[in-house]
């Protein structure tokens, strides 16, 4: 029993020491998220793809001039599908560089950046890696925009 209790107290002891010596956390984060909001994008865009409807369970066709023959006249042709996906990036620099995933973007025809949550402009693809999920935009505009600030990883403290 006496050894529990010195294996508790050693463990609030040790605890005690690192949370005296630990940064305290912020309270909130509403400053650093108001810093970074007009540099955080949202993504949206627009595929169109090829889709063949064709079911190979179905084997026959109906006679001419039977009702069903108007109903899967259509049916077997290849269609197009419109689709899109939605997600976020951040600016780079101040021309409208944006990083984002490439899961995002790929196989993308149209692509829309919102900025600051009510300006809208179109975008092109400059780059995009798959196997490390990331895609760099072009923001098609001469407007100017705020990046943001990079850290230096051998600088930085995790923890």
């Amino acid at each position: 029993m006496k050894k529990i209790k010195r294996l508790i107290i050693t463990f609030y002891l040790i605890n005690f020491a690192f949370l005296a010596n630990a940064d305290q956390a912020p309270n909130s984060f509403a400053d650093l998220a108001e810093e970074l909001m007009p540099s955080v994008v949202f993504i949206s865009t627009t595929t169109t793809k090829i889709v063949n409807q064709m079911d190979p369970s179905f084997p026959f066709k109906f006679p001419p001039g039977s009702p069903f023959e108007d109903m899967f006249k259509d049916y077997g042709k290849p269609k197009e599908k419109k689709g899109g996906a939605l997600g976020s990036g951040f600016i780079i620099d101040e021309d409208g560089t944006v990083i984002t995933n490439n899961h995002v973007i790929d196989g993308a025809d149209t692509i829309s950046i919102r900025v600051n949550g009510d300006k809208e402009y179109e975008a092109k693809l400059i780059g995009k890696d798959p196997l490390m999920d990331i895609a760099v935009l072009k923001i098609i505009s001469k407007d100017k925009f705020k990046p943001v600030n990079f850290g230096d990883s051998d600088k930085a403290r995790i923890g």
